[in-house]
Order: structure tokens, then sequence, then C-alpha cells
């Protein structure tokens, strides 16, 4: 029997990106099955400063290490939730993989839950969240 999971992790500048990709790519060799890493970015690749530039190429050797495909995308001004609920459904990703600090309800409030957002668009992808 063929195995149809296909495991994403969704990464964003800080230090907890590269556990989420280890996370990731642990479950997706326990799964024997593909792992994608996203990066959602709010410039164009070649315009990100020498720290982004470094960031970014530790998470492409992580990849590298765990097998993984690396996408970047930029948000071209829209949500980065929009963003990866296309990407998850163009790849047909079955698990997704995010880090998530706690946030207020005030901060929910006033700039809304993203966790939520992004299950009202991922339809019948399931979500992990990582506490980071």
């Amino acid at each position: 029997m063929e195995n149809k999971e296909k495991f994403m992790v969704c990464v964003y500048y800080g230090p907890n990106s590269e556990r989420l990709i280890r996370r990731g790519g642990e479950l997706a060799k326990l799964f024997r099955c593909p792992l994608f890493v996203l990066s959602v970015i709010p410039v164009q690749e070649d315009t990100l400063d020498p720290e982004q530039k470094r960031m970014m190429a530790a998470w492409k050797l992580k990849c590298e290490e765990w097998g993984a495909t690396f996408i970047v995308k930029s948000n071209e001004n829209r949500k980065a939730c929009e963003i990866i609920a296309e990407t998850a459904k163009r790849l047909q990703i079955t698990q997704l993989i995010i880090g998530q600090s706690g946030q207020t309800r005030w901060q929910e409030i006033t700039h809304g839950s993203f966790v939520n957002e992004l299950l009202n668009r991922i339809e019948e992808t399931d979500l992990h969240i990582v506490a980071v």
C-alpha cells in the first residue's frame, strides 16, 4: 500500500525554524513520505539582508539533511496564511506543521488568529502546531 501522506513545515525568521524542520523531518521519516519546507517572506529573495540570507542558507542545509524540498515565496502583499494554504493545496499536502507562540486575547481580537484563519483555508489538511 502506497503512503499518500505529505508533510510541509512553515518557517519564518527566528530561532525555532531549524527545530521545526527537524520535527517535520522526523515525522516525514517515520511516515516514509515527502517533506517540504516553506518560507513566506515579505520581500523578494534577492533583497534579503545578510542575516536573513544566513538563516535561509542554514534552512537549506537542514532541508538537505532531511531530504526536504525547500520553497521560498514572497508574500506580494498577501497574507502568509493564504500563500501557505495555496501551496499546501497545490502540493497536495496532508500534514502541515507550524510554530506558534502564545497570543494574548487582546492580540487575537486586534490582529486575528493566524491559526484560525489558516484552519479555515486548508480544508482537509491536518495542522500540527509546535509551541515556540
